[in-house]
């Protein structure tokens, strides 16, 4: 982003965004998104040891002040990707001084300062400048979006519900269905889930095909105890997910695709299954004896009927059987007859194989608590959660 983009639009006859950029900052962008990390430090590393070389007495014009700024930007882009975060924040704080005004330092240091749930409180004064200076729709957005989620981090949902208060009216669409989809679930967090209703409603008609939108709103159906709502919503998600399935990267028919894995990561059933049994080994003994013997089945993702009954369509695995609140009910140890992981829906959550794995592992231990009446405290203390 260069300082003109900054102070508003550009005449018909302005060259683009990118021919305004000193080019070494274009070039270090885009070896930056092909991963060549050194190749953008260098580039910003450049222009910044220029500018510090230049006399301030002498003036450089505004041109060589974006530079400069566009480098600050570039160099902390590029210490994100490093996991550097504070080298990052130097370089987006240096950027913010210079120029009080510039909405995207502000907002990256709000991103940055939100992964340490110590700063939260750091984190929401940044946020809050990113929305005071934000001039165009997307950085407004951005900046609103961030805001609401650290709020709602701090256990303050009245706050974000104010804040996403901001948001255009539902009847009005927003041009990233992703962004719909973030703002629903936010409202969802923040107690509002009627809001979120709306907005999703006009997104699904917009787009009826996105998995995504139709997933959300079964669960918001659900939050509204409007069982029939949420039924037909997952049906309608279940069917959407299965033809993804079949489609090269998920998508189809324009809309933007299900949120999903890598599309060539994948686990054979032989595999999940032993990854299953290495995640059992791991249940404290008195579980782990409850489940000797229990068959591992795997299946793509939860049947037409389960749905239809009112079951997650994504669930990620599902212990059948009698449960720890019905055996209770008859003076019974719970009765697990068979553990079943849905394969689709891990992969689509897993971004790597290790990752991939985890999941397995995760949604096999945090399940199996749960199924033998462990709650959520109980599960953290035995390292379940």
């Amino acid at each position: 982003m260069t300082k003109d983009s900054r102070t508003g639009g550009q005449a018909d006859d302005q060259p683009d965004e990118d021919e305004r950029l000193d080019p070494r900052i274009v070039n270090g962008w885009q070896a930056l998104e092909s991963g060549d990390i050194d190749t953008a430090k260098q580039a910003a590393a450049s222009v910044l040891a220029q500018g510090e070389a230049t006399d301030p007495e002498a003036g450089g014009g505004g041109a060589a002040e974006a530079s400069r700024l566009d480098a600050l930007l570039l160099a902390a882009a590029c210490a994100r990707e490093e996991n550097d975060a504070e080298s990052a924040l130097e370089h987006l704080a240096l950027a913010a001084e210079e120029d009080p005004e510039w909405c995207t330092p502000e907002l990256w240091m709000a991103e940055l300062l939100s992964e340490d749930p110590e700063r939260l409180d750091e984190a929401l004064r940044h946020a809050r400048r990113a929305l005071d200076h934000a001039e165009e729709e997307d950085e407004y957005l951005d900046a609103l979006r961030c805001k609401a989620a650290i709020e709602l981090d701090l256990g303050r949902p009245t706050e974000a519900r104010k804040t996403l208060s901001g948001l255009p009216p539902a009847d009005v669409p927003l041009d990233d269905p992703s962004a719909t989809l973030d703002f629903a679930q936010l409202l969802m967090d923040a107690g509002d889930p009627a809001e979120a209703r709306e907005r999703l409603t006009a997104l699904t008609e917009a787009h009826p095909r996105l998995a995504d939108g139709w997933y959300l709103l079964g669960a918001v159906a659900e939050l509204l105890n409007d069982e029939e709502a949420k039924r037909a919503a997952w049906l309608t998600t279940r069917a959407l997910d299965l033809e993804a399935m079949d489609r090269p990267g998920g998508a189809g028919d324009g809309e933007a695709p299900a949120r999903s894995a890598a599309p060539d990561l994948s686990l054979t059933e032989d595999a999940l299954i032993a990854v299953a049994e290495e995640a059992l080994a791991e249940m404290p003994p008195e579980l782990r004896a409850q489940m000797k013997n229990v068959p591992i089945v795997v299946a793509e993702m939860p049947a037409a009927a389960d749905v239809a009954a009112g079951l997650d369509p994504r669930l990620l695995g599902l212990f059948s059987g009698s449960p720890h609140a019905q055996s209770a009910a008859i003076l019974g140890p719970p009765e697990l007859t068979e553990i079943i992981l849905f394969r689709a829906n891990i992969e689509r959550f897993a971004v790597d194989e290790e990752a991939l794995r985890d999941e397995v592992r995760t949604t096999l231990l945090h399940e199996a608590g749960h199924f033998f009446g462990l709650d959520e405290a109980a599960l953290a203390r035995l390292g379940l959660a």
